[in-house]
């Protein structure tokens, strides 16, 4: 081989082309003009214009570490969520990556869901993602394959696995719950709201139903249960006046931070009697 040989062949070595999803470098990392009918683009992308989101393009957006980093993201912020029960299913959540690889917080939205508070986690730990490597399609200009910026849709499921962590519900506290105006307010309320049920008055039913409830932290009555029945008729009107019972003031017990007495609202259980007499 004559020097002219060799030279064209060390040229040819050095200035290959190397390819990769539609990206084409040499080896000094130098874009590569291509024929448009090539399926490689040019180095840098373009902006423009178009603000159409698109569901598919020729580079989708890519979570920077991949697929796996990304589970880890939300496997990590998962943690933060507190369950009294255990929540396992998936959640479907759309949303937009835009030109600049940022989520953009005006398009993500759940498609299915498990509940509105653990959708409502998800959409902010979606809206809260590092930047993505934005997607691409490829337009020919002049010529040439260019690779363009592009918003994009990305659907995706979010697996959720909380265990769940069941809260004490206390008997006695030191300050127990309390009824807005007190027990004899309670007693009013409860005889002002019964229906003494048609049925039962036929059937000549009456005595005391106890119902158990809890009291919760925030003073909400949750869990009513019958303790002690008499019919079903009358037990199920129990329960539904002692669901209309407004906001308690919640149960506290004390305890020591950091040297100072603070009171911490606790779950309370409740039992009260809930009387028809027939009239």
């Amino acid at each position: 081989m004559n020097a002219r040989h060799t030279l064209k062949a060390i040229l040819a070595v050095a200035f290959a082309a190397v390819c990769t999803n539609g990206v084409c470098q040499t080896a000094g990392n130098q874009p590569v003009i291509v024929p448009k009918d090539s399926a490689a683009a040019v180095n840098q992308p373009i902006i423009d214009d178009d603000n159409t989101i698109y569901t598919s393009v020729k580079i989708m957006p890519e979570y920077p570490g991949g697929e796996s980093a990304m589970k880890q993201y939300f496997a990590d912020n998962m943690q933060s969520i507190k369950s009294a029960k255990f929540i396992k299913g998936k959640v479907f959540v759309q949303f937009v990556i835009g030109k600049d690889g940022m989520v953009e917080p005006d398009n993500v939205k759940v498609i299915t869901g498990i509940n509105p508070e653990i959708d409502a986690k998800v959409v902010d730990f979606i809206k809260s993602m590092p930047k993505w490597t934005p997607g691409m399609r490829l337009e020919s200009k002049n010529g040439t394959v260019m690779k363009v910026l592009a918003r994009v849709s990305m659907t995706i499921p979010i697996e959720i696995s909380i265990k769940g962590e069941e809260e004490e519900v206390f008997f006695i506290v030191e300050h127990m719950p309390e009824f807005p105006g007190g027990d004899l307010e309670l007693r009013k309320y409860i005889a002002a709201n019964i229906k003494y049920p048609e049925e039962a008055k036929a059937k000549g039913l009456s005595g005391k139903v106890f119902v158990q409830f809890i009291i919760d932290k925030n003073g909400d009555v949750v869990n009513p249960k019958i303790v002690r029945g008499i019919d079903p008729i009358l037990d199920n009107e129990a329960i539904r006046v002692i669901k209309s019972l407004p906001k308690w003031k919640p149960g506290e017990q004390s305890k020591r931070i950091d040297g100072e007495k603070v009171w911490v609202p606790k779950n309370v259980s409740w039992i009260v009697p809930v009387d028809f007499q027939i009239k």
